[in-house]
């Protein structure tokens, strides 16, 4: 609903400085000690100065992170005069996966951080390539990533506010699990009805076991249970379990629902269709990809062709597109092969937080890169973002994905 006096363009919809000034009077801004996203350090920033300052904080020879100056001397440079650009990042190597595995997390931690470590909060991988992984992030850091950068595009596309949320998903030490309630909050909601899942159990199972349609089933039937005694208008979760969702809703159920938010798992084009026209047709689709080690790429804008178009919260997170022509396997040489606009690859990621450092990290999928659109950049994006990711060909067998 749009309050009375505030402009409207041609579709009635508020302009987006309008929009964000009705969200923040109707007591969405939950967090008044918590910047918004355009106070953020790395906001707006050029990429390359924002490089520098990462690598001044995790090389510092005092107070600096074990693991990067234990690398430091591996290689044999000097990072801090080294590297001092998005593409001087390749000097570091890719990011030896294992590695997240191996060594305790304080390892990865600036020192100057570890004085204070109430500052930190912790997250853990759903183990879907392997073992899991452990990460952190500083409050602020958190927040931003994962909650303001939300509630910053969904102010944007119309999301429903002040109503209730339904999550089905994982908590525990996923990072999710402890960014959905302070994320529907910051839209003017209470803390969301809640289905616990282990993915990792879940991970486990084989698709067509016994075990795993009975732990299915006893997920969507406390959602079920929730969605019909309960007035809700928000679900977030993962598009196999909302399938599966949408499948014991009945049609009225279905239609109360005015904002779906996807994550766990990429969404495909066609299955976003169908869930935008034939299963929630009232709601507002928000999709995001990424992953607990990095944050969330967002989808920004809705494409009139069906594309998932995703940036990311530039330059605290990265994202590039490297040829595939030498193969998938992490090599410094390919880092340099960045393709060129429209054209598709496997995506690389960088993460750059004060907290944690992860450069050079070659992922499981491969993505078509773009530009940051007129649009986009109106909102203060400027990196580039991918289009339609997707599991690498060949990796199938190594990637259990499941419903999370």
């Amino acid at each position: 609903m749009i309050s009375a006096g505030i402009r409207t363009n041609n579709n009635n919809t508020p302009p987006y400085s309008d929009r964000f000034t009705e969200c923040k009077y109707n007591g969405l801004n939950q967090y008044p000690n918590i910047s918004i996203i355009q106070d953020a350090k790395w906001f707006g920033m050029p990429i390359d100065v924002w490089v520098r300052h990462i690598i001044s904080v995790h090389f510092d020879p005092v107070n600096g992170s074990p693991y990067w100056l234990q690398k430091e001397k591996m290689l044999g440079i000097d990072a801090r005069r080294d590297v001092s650009s998005l593409d001087d990042l390749h000097i570091l190597g890719p990011m030896e996966e294992e590695d997240l595995r191996r060594y305790p997390l304080e390892y990865f931690i600036p020192a100057i951080y570890l004085k204070n470590k109430e500052e930190l909060i912790l997250g853990e991988t759903a183990g879907t390539t392997g073992l899991p992984k452990v990460t952190a992030y500083l409050k602020n850091e958190f927040y931003m990533t994962f909650v303001e950068w939300f509630r910053y595009i969904a102010v944007y596309r119309g999301f429903p506010s002040a109503v209730n949320w339904l999550w089905v998903g994982p908590s525990g030490p996923h990072i999710i699990g402890k960014a959905v309630g302070p994320v529907a909050k910051s839209m003017g909601s209470m803390d969301p009805f809640s289905i616990d899942m282990d993915p990792r159990w879940v991970k486990k199972l084989k698709p067509d076991s016994l075990g795993y349609k009975r732990y299915l089933d006893h997920i969507i039937e406390q959602a079920l249970d929730v969605i019909k005694r309960q007035n809700i208008e928000v679900i977030y979760s993962t598009p196999p379990l909302l399938i599966k969702l949408a499948e014991a809703m009945n049609y009225g159920q279905r239609i109360q629902i005015r904002g779906i938010h996807y994550g766990g798992v990429a969404i495909g084009k066609e299955q976003l269709k169908r869930f935008k026209t034939d299963i929630f047709p009232y709601a507002v689709h928000i999709a995001g990809y990424g992953n607990t080690l990095f944050g969330l790429c967002m989808e920004i804008t809705e494409s009139q062709n069906g594309d998932l178009n995703y940036y990311p919260p530039g330059p605290r997170m990265v994202v590039q597109i490297v040829s595939t022509k030498n193969g998938i396997q992490p090599d410094k040489y390919r880092l340099a092969e960045v393709v060129e606009y429209g054209e598709r690859g496997q995506v690389v990621c960088h993460r750059l937080d004060e907290s944690f450092f992860i450069p050079n990290m070659f992922e499981r999928d491969e993505a078509i890169r773009i530009a940051p659109a007129k649009d986009v950049q109106s909102l203060g994006i400027y990196q580039d973002g991918v289009r339609n990711p997707s599991l690498l060909d060949g990796l199938e067998a190594n990637v259990k994905v499941g419903v999370y």
